[in-house]
């Protein structure tokens, strides 16, 4: 259908332009010019997919690991997304022999009588209304297999499942000319970032009292001692006497304290020690 001025119609061109968006963003970020992730939101949006795991699975491993998610739900804090692969889950007995190039549709399995679903899958599937899960094998070796999935909250027309066979091979080759290291990079940075958010959760509060019952700056016994007698005042040597340690011994113990409490030195630490046993008695007085 053409329009006036010979332009085509945006009903025809818009669905194709947003998949070779996709695909292009894709390719730019297996060469570096985007995070895998973001590269991987774009094609599974270019797909109109509304989840997308990217993964690998070592032979020595029992299943897959996720190298790169997207969910179009991410930012929906009451929204359950996608947390793990279901490549393994959808494949079943084919996952570590199909080849790379193949193509693997959930709707197909369905209506195979040998085929048995999991669990994990069927909740999954019941939590977001997935209709459909397409599998591509992207490489395959001795060693490991790389696989991309789709998951989708609506059946796919047979004209979509036939555009996407036709676009695996060009998602196979981009794949083999991937920049080198690079699911390496993203795996190292996932850790990182799961690392940060929990040294993030378990990071001290500025409220918490350092002598609290429930020990929040994780002190060893011989820490939470050394915080007791300075909270009674006494000083490094008083210290040093009234446990029977040395100097030095103390003085690591008060290295392994400031970084712990996150204070700069003795004057913070006791600024904290002493405010927070004051905020707890003030509380216990207004409870009486």
């Amino acid at each position: 259908m053409l329009e006036r001025g010979g332009g085509i119609s945006a009903d025809i061109m818009g669905p194709d332009l947003r998949v070779l968006d996709g695909i292009a963003s894709w390719c730019g970020g297996l060469h570096g010019s985007m995070s895998l992730v973001d590269a991987l939101g774009s094609l599974a949006a270019g797909f109109g997919a509304d989840a997308s795991v990217l993964s690998r699975h070592q032979k020595q491993q029992d299943r897959p690991r996720a190298v790169a998610m997207m969910d179009a739900k991410s930012d929906d804090a009451e929204a359950v997304t996608i947390r793990r692969p279901f490549c393994q889950d959808v494949m079943g007995y084919f996952f570590t022999k199909a080849r790379a190039s193949t193509v693997w549709f959930l709707s197909d399995h369905l209506s195979d009588g040998n085929w048995v679903s999991t669990q994990t899958l069927e909740n999954w599937r019941a939590t977001r209304d997935i209709e459909e899960v397409v599998v591509v094998v992207l490489a395959g070796s001795l060693r490991q297999q790389d696989y991309i999935e789709f998951h989708f909250a609506r059946p796919l027309e047979y004209s979509e499942k036939l555009e996407l066979e036709a676009l695996v091979p060009t998602l196979v080759r981009s794949w083999s000319g991937r920049k080198t290291g690079l699911v390496t990079q993203a795996q190292m940075d996932d850790r990182m970032i799961r690392h940060r958010a929990a040294a993030q959760e378990h990071r001290l509060k500025p409220e918490a009292s350092i002598l609290g019952v429930s020990n929040p700056a994780n002190l060893s016994r011989a820490e939470f001692r050394v915080c007791v007698m300075l909270s009674r005042g006494l000083s490094v040597k008083g210290v040093t006497e009234e446990l029977s340690l040395s100097e030095a011994t103390v003085r690591t113990h008060l290295r392994s304290i400031y970084s712990k409490t996150e204070v700069s030195g003795m004057p913070e630490l006791m600024y904290r020690i002493l405010s927070s046993e004051n905020d707890e008695a003030g509380r216990l007085r207004q409870t009486r």
